[in-house]
């Protein structure tokens, strides 16, 4: 850490706060499926799923195989749910890593219990339920016949069954009854296919969002995502008290005073209304910081807030640190995280870049920005 331009630090306490924020909240019984894809959220799948495990947690979820067979090297031993739709050519490390297949489809089902059958194993399968998201999964309202065809396969295992809510973070009324609607949906989806004398296995319903502001909508798991790491995305009600496991991080690179009437950075967009002192940070938009942030944010340094000021380089951005004393070259800018008493949160940064936490935090580079594992 000491030696890089630019990191992450992601907070090993912080995270077994969250988790233990969000087990304290829930009702005695229900599990939680902690999602752990796109790199955890950008965490670093390779470190935090193992804190995640120490602290109790046991089922996780990933989008692809791949990412689930980073978990497995890195020594995870629980359940792992891949949540994405899984092709024949990737059946076989699917099934050898011990991983849980999704079945998206009456056909997807089909394809899946073919190739069990052709290599005579038995594999384990979670049924997505499309009730209103309209992305994958077997309709809601699907025949008694469909049902069979996913449920009665003769080499598929059936381990859960799962859907998904497409706006549980908003409070926008007609959002929160069609939320009511899918809740509706997905829970005759079950009683159907167990008065046909099927298991569901394990049921879920609610990511974060979900089990934060409809806490009345409980089945055998939640998804906790954002909540783990400490941030909110949408319109969420704050139920128990969550800490931020990600801070961002870089080095000041170079100081100057520029005078008066001066442009500064690409296109000159910024002029300095007398003398500044400037720092440059080593930090720029191919690091994760994004161009979009120009003239929009402030960083942290010595406890106090600077302006970014001309526009975001790929690699560098300047920041005014005239009115901040005694800053020099190699002093630590924070640009998420706590300095003394003062904060950027991913919200904040995020609603600079107009777009939510999720993607923010996912789109910070892995090779450029390393993630470092503290306290």
């Amino acid at each position: 850490m000491e030696n890089s331009r630019c990191w992450i630090e992601i907070s090993k306490s912080a995270c077994i706060h969250n988790i233990e924020a969000i087990r304290n909240y829930l009702p005695e019984g229900t599990g939680m499926l902690a999602i752990v894809k796109a790199d955890c959220y950008g965490h670093d799948s390779s470190q935090l799923p193992k804190v995640m495990e120490e602290a109790g947690i046991h089922d996780f979820g990933v989008a692809c195989v791949d990412e689930g067979l980073v978990l497995r090297k890195s020594g995870i031993k629980g359940s792992i749910l891949v949540l994405e739709y899984i092709d024949e050519h990737d059946c076989m490390k699917t099934y050898e890593n011990d991983l849980i297949f999704t079945i998206s489809s009456v056909e997807h089902a089909r394809l899946l219990n073919d190739w069990a059958i052709k290599h005579d194993v038995k594999i384990k399968g979670e049924v997505k339920v499309d009730t209103g998201m309209r992305r994958i999964g077997i309709n809601a309202e699907c025949t008694d016949e469909d049902i069979k065809a996913v449920y009665g396969c003769s080499n598929i295992i059936i381990n859960g069954t799962f859907s998904h809510f497409c706006c549980a973070d908003s409070f926008d009324p007609n959002d929160r009854e069609f939320t009511m609607v899918q809740n509706s949906r997905f829970a005759s989806f079950i009683k159907h296919v167990r008065d046909l004398g099927y298991d569901t296995g394990r049921c879920h319903l609610s990511a974060s969002s979900g089990f934060m502001n409809y806490p009345e909508i409980r089945y055998d798991f939640v998804r906790p995502g954002f909540a783990l790491y400490g941030y909110y995305v949408g319109e969420v009600n704050h139920c128990f008290d969550i800490r931020p496991v990600l801070s961002f991080k870089a080095k000041v690179e170079y100081v100057k005073y520029v005078e008066a009437g001066e442009g500064i950075s690409y296109g000159r967009l910024y002029y300095t209304d007398k003398k500044r002192k400037i720092a440059t940070v080593a930090a720029g938009y191919a690091d994760g910081y994004r161009r979009s942030l120009t003239g929009k944010s402030y960083v942290l340094i010595h406890g106090q807030k600077a302006p970014v000021v001309g526009r975001i380089c790929m690699d560098q951005m300047m920041i005014d640190v005239t009115d901040i004393p005694d800053v020099q070259v190699e002093d630590v800018v924070t640009l998420i995280g706590k300095d003394g008493d003062q904060q950027i949160t991913v919200e904040q940064i995020s609603e600079w870049a107009e777009t939510i936490g999720s993607d923010y935090v996912t789109t910070i580079p892995q090779r450029r920005v390393k993630r470092w594992l503290v306290d």
